[in-house]
């Protein structure tokens, strides 16, 4: 999920950042951008593994 602490605190880090404006918020844009792939990731593994437990015990039952 999205953190919103984390991302102040990249972007003060990124606001240190002696470049200009436009490549701060390019660098904050990739990030945020980075952090919302990660999540769809995260949930998709998950989903995954639900998937996975229930085509399990489907196969369980079936096999009985």
């Amino acid at each position: 999920m999205i953190n919103m602490n984390t991302y102040s605190s990249m972007d003060q880090h990124i606001d240190k950042i002696r470049f200009s404006e436009s490549d701060r918020q390019i660098a904050k844009e990739h990030m945020r951008d980075a952090d919302f792939v990660a999540d769809l990731i995260c949930r998709a593994t998950e989903n995954l593994r639900s998937t996975e437990r229930l085509l399990g015990r489907r196969f369980v039952f079936h096999t009985r």
